[in-house]
């Protein structure tokens, strides 16, 4: 009888990485591909990356798949038997999906099932929360048009408006003028306007300009700090509603580029979550979120035990060493 294995993929916008592993969590194979966005690939694009990943992966392993769990980036939900079958198409077996938002995969990745919070804040921001009867719970994720606070593009347009309202005289003397000037290689200030709405122009672009507020705002730069305050406290707002409303979930996670790469960034969100809910404990996941996705299939097979989650652990670094 062919051994089985589980499948946890992580599907970016740009990059995927999936993992397989036995049901002892012992790590069998790593592969990396192209992203999986649908919102923004589309639906066969996005298929045909996941596969091509998929195939290099079971190509290495000598068993059969019991299920794949995709923390799929176009999803702030569990995805429904029909959206999992539209997905599937012909390439996949839908019964061996389970598709799951990126989110919640990382968030698994520090509870493994227990009630939490995952506060994501990279290129854009999301929450996600697991009460104790397993319910999910989303805020943030609305997109760079509606607003994502803290994330990198939030920082991004506060410090680009910080920089217009100094070189128009209504505003403070900032670094983050002479930064943007540099940071998008503009010979006029309002050389931007080109930049920023050029078809070419990304999301993802604009908010590489975060980092260079976060480093302003380390610096001590007055604009760049109100920007990012500003923003972490929008997010931590949405983080203390939550708590508030479900006491158990109060083991709250921090994620993506902005909070775990910044001091600043990671203080402001800490002092305004603690001094609207003293009781969160804030933590980063002891997981990566292709690990959370193979956490998560182990707890729905009843394998996940210590040893197992010891075993993932030690495995993986030897994969990727």
């Amino acid at each position: 009888m062919r051994s089985k294995y589980l499948v946890g993929v992580d599907g970016g916008g740009t990059k995927t990485i999936a993992v397989a592993a036995n049901e002892y969590g012992t790590v069998l194979a790593v592969e990396r591909g192209d992203g999986i966005n649908y919102n923004t690939i589309g639906m066969e694009q996005a298929r045909s990356n996941l596969k091509d990943i998929l195939d290099r992966l079971q190509a290495r392993i000598n068993g059969e798949c019991a299920e794949v769990t995709v923390g799929m980036p176009a999803l702030d939900m569990p995805a429904d038997q029909e959206l999992t079958s539209l997905f599937a198409g012909s390439s996949f077996d839908a019964n061996l999906l389970d598709l799951q938002s990126d989110a919640y995969i990382t968030l698994m990745g520090f509870t493994l099932g227990k009630p939490g919070m995952i506060v994501i804040c990279g290129t854009g921001s999301i929450l996600l929360m697991v009460d104790e009867q397993k319910r999910q719970h989303v805020r943030g994720g609305w997109g760079y048009l509606l607003g994502d606070a803290g994330s990198g593009y939030a920082l991004a347009i506060g410090g680009l408006q910080a920089a217009i309202r100094e070189w128009e005289n209504v505003g403070s003397k900032t670094a983050l003028s002479e930064a943007a000037m540099t940071h998008f290689k503009l010979s006029h200030p309002r050389d931007l306007i080109n930049v920023v709405y050029s078809p070419k122009c990304t999301q993802a672009e604009i908010a590489q300009f975060g980092r260079i507020v976060l480093k302003c705002c380390e610096s001590g730069d007055e604009e760049a700090i109100r920007v990012t305050r500003s923003s972490m406290a929008a997010i931590a707002a949405n983080a203390a509603e939550m708590i508030n409303r479900v006491p158990e979930a109060n083991q709250v996670g921090i994620w993506g580029s902005v909070l775990t790469n910044n001091a600043c960034a990671r203080e402001f969100f800490s002092k305004e979550l603690l001094s609207r809910c003293p009781q969160a404990v804030i933590i980063r996941p002891e997981f990566p979120p292709e690990l959370g996705a193979v956490i998560h299939s182990m707890s729905k097979q009843g394998s996940l035990r210590d040893e197992a989650l010891k075993n993932l652990k030690e495995s993986y670094a030897e994969q990727k060493a």
